[in-house]
C-alpha cells in the first residue's frame, strides 16, 4: 500500500525533476517536441503540476499491479554466475 506520505515525496520528485529539466533552452525545446509527437498539443508547466497533485494512491496502485504482473517478471544477469539460482517464486513481489 502507498502511503501518503510517499505519494507526497514522489510528487515532489517529479515536479522537481520537471522543473529542472527545463533549465536548458535545449531542454525546453526537447519538451515543445515530444508533447507535439505525442500529443499534438502543449502542456504548460502549471497544468502538468496541477495533474501530477490529482494522482491519487488508489491509481499509483492500480497502474503498479498492471505493470508489475508476476506472470511477466523477467531477470537479468550478469557477471559471474557460479551458484546463483533463480525460482520464479523468488521474483514475485
Amino acid at each position: 500500500m502507498l502511503s501518503a506520505e510517499e505519494l507526497t515525496r514522489a510528487k515532489d520528485q517529479v515536479k522537481g525533476n520537471i522543473l529542472l529539466g527545463l533549465e536548458s533552452s535545449s531542454a525546453r525545446m526537447a519538451n515543445l517536441a515530444r508533447q507535439e509527437m505525442y500529443f499534438q498539443q502543449f502542456f504548460s508547466v502549471d497544468e502538468v503540476i496541477a495533474r501530477i497533485d490529482e494522482v491519487e494512491a488508489a491509481q499509483v496502485q492500480a497502474m503498479a499491479q498492471r505493470l508489475f504482473d508476476p506472470d511477466r517478471i523477467a531477470v537479468t544477469l550478469l557477471g559471474r554466475l557460479d551458484g546463483v539460482k533463480l525460482k520464479r517464486d523468488r521474483l514475485v513481489c
